[in-house]
């Protein structure tokens, strides 16, 4: 007899212990990011107004630019890998 859980197991693609393979999408990033490698940058329409070596250092240049910066998002631009890392949280 199967039990409830070796079904639920087999529709998400669990066989006899083995994970389903699934093919990992490459890391999507903008072009202007490239050579940022390391750094928090602020991106306001697609191009980088602000780098800094941490957000904190990123917040201030972001304040000595005034109102220009408002709309922009701060990301850090880290380097290029097969290691995916999600923080959840």
């Amino acid at each position: 007899m199967r039990t409830l859980l070796w079904r639920v197991a087999r529709r998400c693609g669990y066989r006899h212990g083995m994970a389903k393979r699934r093919r990992v999408e490459p890391e999507r990033r903008l072009p202007a990011l490239d050579g940022w490698e390391g750094y928090w940058v602020a991106v306001l329409d697609g191009k980088v107004i602000a780098a800094a070596h941490s957000s904190r250092e990123l917040v201030s240049e972001l304040f000595r630019k005034g109102p220009a910066a408002r709309e922009a998002i701060a990301q850090y631009v880290p380097q290029r890998s097969d290691t995916i890392v999600i923080g959840v949280g």
